[in-house]
């Protein structure tokens, strides 16, 4: 895109310097009456309220002030909020009581359409002294949603304020039926998608939710009475409304003044039961369908079948009871009936209305009466009566999508009739066909309109008056309306945005009848409505752009004057365009971040700050280094956490915001319940690629899944089970610990006797281990590191690590960290690996093939070189393996020889319980390393304290959330946006004492070692994962636990004591040297002594 030049550069910064700035009323609907002052009051959550009624909302109302606002910069001319919006440094006069009186008591839960009084005042003086009076429970809720709108969030922080007291406001509804017709039959909704709906319907004084239950489609609604309707019917196992989920979803709408009506259609739109009860349903699927039903698949009730009637007993004696507390209707259908439909019915086999219209009166009859025994007025829509001729009673409500003319008959007829005019309300319409076209079908189709077509955006739904041109009397028959939101195309993910703001729209006309108002008028303060629907949860979509409610007092998309922007272009000069440049940046500086803080109020709280010594958060990223070279990385990360109550904080380095918690629930979010919404990402990817290229652990997506499906095999249980790897290795191993370090040579003689109680750094010993071991699985050939005290590749392997470590952890200063070492140690690990990639890749597939798992030089290598001959590939994904498989075990064996040469007593019950079940010399197999009860435990208590990779990282791949830590309470969603990185730690969550047993005599403080503690408790799930959990769980961990579990078992056959000398060196309190994985940073320094042969 080109840039604008200087003149026109000042020009447009001139225009907009000159367009007035007002704050905009933003009350919506827009009440009968309103009156405002210019005094400012000030609120907050300990305002005292009094109320004489029952149901309240009152906290729900406050709680949309204090923590679901928005600062309402868009409502001011560019960088003026902050000269504009009240001065925190003056006094300030709160909102201090709300006195509300409810003038009649409710008489019911489910009144009849204008049998409930909305009406309500709402007053706050200059004082702050507010009061609402209203006739009703109903009136309450929507004075306190008024009351609500007045307030907005102070750009400082969590303050809130009005600039309109005093404020007087008399209102009441236009019609009395509002709604929406929510279909959870073509897309299943969950819960939450329905619940969200009622508290925006709620939000728009709007008061009915009509629940299209059942379609051919799908039936989701459970029938206890008739469960293989679900059970068949469903789309799938959980995707179905229970008693109890229905029953919780009318008690919530109920409860925000929003009555529900469900629909079961029929006897159109009826043929999913014939899954389960083909003999009431005639033509089920039957094609071409455009010749029997509207939509595919077909099927409509059989009316002259005598199981119908039993049929819709059992059904309607099950459902109505459970509706009927909360609503006075019950929506029966009746739409789209195909007559063509009968001639596949063998009882009717006729398509003439002559013989099908009576059939149909005796229907509805039945039915309807089916529904008035209930004690239920039915509603049905508008083809029932007026396309084939039924009579039905006067009680009955038609609902009406046809249009004006339709409308108008109807009530002519003395009919009582909601509007859902398609030509206005339909929402999802103009999205665009969804079905789909053969090649000979493109023409005439082309470009795929929808069959209501075009998009009905806000303005066109404003425009509508369900009244116009009926008589006084026709007029009040029209009790309402809705609008439609047909799910052929609408899901879980979509329906915010197909409802929000365009219903507002219609709730106004609905509440208001916005007769003489202009879009210019209501464009900005639906604007700013929409605004608080996404602060309260809901994704409603845009109405404008900002800058059409900034300038000249929400009219700048109105009009423009060329004659300012022509003078301004003459007095351009080169002062002027500089300037001009500078302010420009700084617009976009603070746009970006009001537009953060507003997509962070859209996703939920903020967590609490952490704090840094350095400005920029530059501390914190330092701190991180510092303690890193020190080993202090776990009270780094608790001193990170210090301001939270609940181990959750926030950070802002260099500009980007960084997350840091050791919350379970928020790991849990991040590893598996919100899996799609945070990955490795490509800042990491970036970071990690030199060493771990486009391995499993540095990638995300297709690109990890097919990681993941290469490596997975190479883990199976049969390579797992197969010890002879590690058993081979293990003699080296002895005779190093009696040599007191790793052999000058395999042939070097040791006096093993010599060996008993001589100190030695085990844990080195135990890296050269793990390494012979994961080269020779890898690559059919071990760099004998335990029997070459200077083995290069371990060095350089080593050092690689340690300096990719200091670099991730320096965040944006890892620029400063020196990478010549890191370059020269990763070119002797690729040299090595190429070595033998180039000897595998000289195989042929068919010489690759023939191996099996069974010959004695088959290689990890050798079954990877079958799926890909890509050299970089195969080179990446040993480096992971090699990392996971030699440091995981490493430091885990490690750190349990740190622990038992302090706890002698856990030797001894280790020992014993090997001896019991191998003896002291049989080699075990794997199922006797599964059946040690207390082996498994010293080697989880191992894990809990010291988890192999302490710290990890993931990125949000989208705006999102973690389930709590933000908000004052600490409670609430925190927002997540793209791009933010989530800093979590197992280490310190599993240390934990909250997440624990209180400490006693019996259960070990968490931060003590104590595997007996695994014989009598077990984690909550989540509490404890030593390798990582969900989708990403670590595929190797199995052959790391045999592994270690093994050597444990073999080095206790051969031992029997173990002294630990580590008081000398750490006090008691070993160093936690967290690199990649946790290892003792003091190395381990212990003597052991070999049993005596008896």
């Amino acid at each position: 895109m080109a840039l604008p030049n200087g003149r026109g550069i000042f020009a447009m910064l001139l225009s907009l310097w000159l367009l007035i700035s007002a704050p905009v009323l933003a009350i919506w609907p827009a009440p009968s009456s309103i009156k405002t002052g210019e005094s400012t009051l000030w609120i907050n959550s300990d305002i005292a309220v009094t109320y004489n009624g029952k149901f309240g909302g009152v906290s729900r109302a406050i709680d949309n002030i204090v923590h679901k606002n928005f600062v309402p910069w868009m409502l001011y001319n560019r960088m003026e909020l902050e000269s504009t919006e009240p001065n925190l440094g003056k006094p300030k006069t709160y909102v201090s009581h709300l006195d509300i009186t409810q003038t009649r008591p409710d008489k019911t839960f489910k009144p009849e359409a204008g049998e409930v009084d909305e009406s309500y005042t709402l007053k706050v003086n200059q004082n702050g002294k507010a009061t609402i009076t209203a006739a009703s429970s109903t009136g309450v809720l929507h004075a306190l949603e008024s009351f609500s709108q007045l307030f907005f969030q102070h750009s400082k922080g969590q303050y809130f304020y009005t600039q309109l007291a005093p404020v007087s406001i008399t209102d009441s509804p236009e019609y009395v039926h509002r709604g929406v017709l929510f279909d959870v039959s073509r897309s299943f909704f969950p819960i939450d998608s329905i619940l969200r709906t009622i508290d925006a319907l709620a939000y728009n004084k709007m008061n009915r939710i009509h629940i299209h239950a059942t379609d051919s489609q799908s039936w989701p609604l459970e029938i206890p009475s008739l469960p293989e309707l679900h059970e068949k019917g469903a789309y799938a196992q959980g995707k179905t409304y229970s008693p109890s989920e229905l029953d919780q979803i009318q008690r919530y709408a109920i409860n925000r003044g929003v009555q529900p009506i469900v629909e079961i259609d029929t006897p159109g739109h009826f043929g999913i039961a014939a899954l389960s009860h083909p003999e009431v349903v005639a033509g089920w699927n039957s094609n071409p369908w455009t010749a029997y039903c509207a939509e595919p698949p077909c099927g409509q009730i059989r009316l002259k079948e005598p199981k119908v009637d039993p049929f819709l007993d059992t059904l309607m004696d099950d459902i109505l009871p459970r509706v009927a507390p909360y609503t006075p209707y019950f929506h029966t259908g009746g739409d789209e009936v195909n007559f063509n439909m009968y001639t596949l019915d063998p009882q009717v086999a006729t398509n003439d209305s002559a013989v099908i219209v009576p059939l149909l009166q005796k229907f509805i009859d039945k039915h309807h009466a089916r529904v008035r025994k209930a004690g239920l007025i039915p509603m049905v829509w508008e083809e029932i009566p007026a396309s084939y001729n039924v009579t039905v009673g006067k009680d009955v409500i038609i609902q009406s999508w046809l249009g004006d003319e339709a409308i108008a008959d109807l009530t002519a007829k003395g009919h009582k009739v909601i509007s859902s005019n398609y030509n206005y309300w339909y929402l999802d319409c103009g999205r665009g066909q969804w079905l789909n076209f053969g090649p000979d079908q493109l023409a005439s189709f082309y470009p795929f309109p929808d069959w209501c077509s075009p998009y009905k955006n806000w303005r066109l739904g404003y425009s509508y008056d369900p009244r116009a041109n009926l008589t006084a009397a026709q007029a009040k028959l029209v009790l309402g309306g809705e609008l439609a939101a047909w799910s052929e195309s609408i899901d879980d993910a979509t329906i915010d945005d197909i409802l929000w703001p365009r219903a507002s729209a219609a709730g106004e006309v609905l509440w208001s009848s916005p007769k003489g108002r202009e879009q210019i008028e209501a464009a900005p303060r639906l604007a700013v409505f929409r605004e608080q629907l996404v602060a309260r949860g809901i994704k409603a979509g845009t109405v404008h752009m900002p800058f059409c409610t900034q300038g000249l007092n929400s009219t700048a998309c109105h009009r423009i004057d060329r004659c300012v922007l022509e003078q301004a272009l003459e007095r351009a000069s080169t002062q002027s365009v500089f300037f001009s440049l500078v302010v420009i940046f700084a617009l976009w500086r603070i746009f970006v971040h009001v537009y953060e803080s507003i997509r962070l109020r859209r996703l939920g709280a903020r967590a609490p700050r952490a704090v840094s010594r350095l400005p920029f958060g530059l501390g914190i990223a330092a701190s991180q280094v510092r303690a890193t070279l020190r080993h202090k990385n776990m009270e780094s990360f608790l001193s990170i956490l210090k301001p939270s109550t609940n181990y959750n904080v926030e950070a802002k380095i260099l500009g980007r915001r960084v997350i840091f918690t050791a919350d379970p629930e928020n790991i849990k979010a991040i590893l598996a319940t919100q899996f799609a919404d945070y990955g490795k990402g490509e800042p990491f990817h970036r970071e990690w690629k030199d060493f771990l290229g486009d391995s499993i652990f540095a990638t995300d997506g297709q690109s990890w899944h097919d990681s993941r499906q290469l490596l997975r095999p190479q883990f199976s249980r049969e390579r797992v089970s197969d010890l002879h790897t590690f058993e081979s290795h293990l003699q080296t191993l002895f005779k190093a610990i009696a040599n007191g370090g790793a052999l000058d040579g395999p042939y070097q003689h040791v006096d093993i006797e010599a060996g008993n109680g001589r100190p030695l750094e085990i844990s080195d010993l135990f890296y050269r281990y793990t390494l012979d071991v994961s080269t020779s699985f890898l690559l059919g050939k071990d760099v004998q590191s335990l029997t070459n005290p200077h083995e290069q590749f371990a060095q350089a392997f080593n050092e690689v690590q340690r300096i990719q470590s200091i670099g991730a952890r320096a965040g944006p200063l890892k620029f400063l960290v020196p990478r010549g070492s890191f370059r020269r140690g990763l070119k002797v690990v690729n040299g090595l690996c190429d070595v033998y990639i180039d000897r595998a890749l000289q195989m042929s597939q068919e010489e690759l093939a023939s191996k099996t798992k069974s010959d004695h030089d088959y290689t990890f290598l050798h079954e990877l070189a079958q799926f890909t001959r890509d050299r970089t590939v195969l080179r990446d994904q040993l480096r992971a393996v090699l990392l996971a498989g030699r440091d995981t075990t490493a430091a885990t064996l490690s750190w349990t020889l740190y622990e038992l040469g302090r706890h002698p007593e856990v030797v001894r019950k280790l020992r014993d319980e090997i001896l019991s079940t191998v003896g002291p010399n049989r080699r075990p197999t794997y199922g006797d390393l599964k059946s040690m009860k207390y082996l498994q435990s010293v080697v989880n208590e191992t894990l809990r304290l010291y988890p192999a990779v302490p710290f990890n990282v993931r990125l949000a791949l989208r705006d999102t959330t973690l389930p709590r830590g933000g908000g004052p309470d600490g409670m609430q969603p925190i927002a997540v946006l793209k791009d933010n990185p989530v800093g979590y730690s197992p280490l310190v969550m599993q240390r934990r004492p909250d997440l624990y047993p209180i400490a006693s005599e019996k259960f070990a403080h968490p931060s003590e070692y104590s595997p007996d503690r695994w014989l009598v408790w077990q984690p909550r799930p989540w509490q404890y994962i030593p390798f990582n959990g969900g989708p990403r769980i670590c595929i190797g961990q199995q052959f790391a636990l045999t592994e270690i579990t093994y050597v444990l078992t073999r080095m206790f056959q051969r031992f029997d004591r173990v002294e630990s000398f580590m008081d000398d060196i750490d006090g008691g309190t070993p160093k936690l040297r967290s690199e990649i994985v946790i290892s003792p940073g003091d190395g381990v320094k212990v003597a052991l002594w070999e049993a005596r042969q008896l």
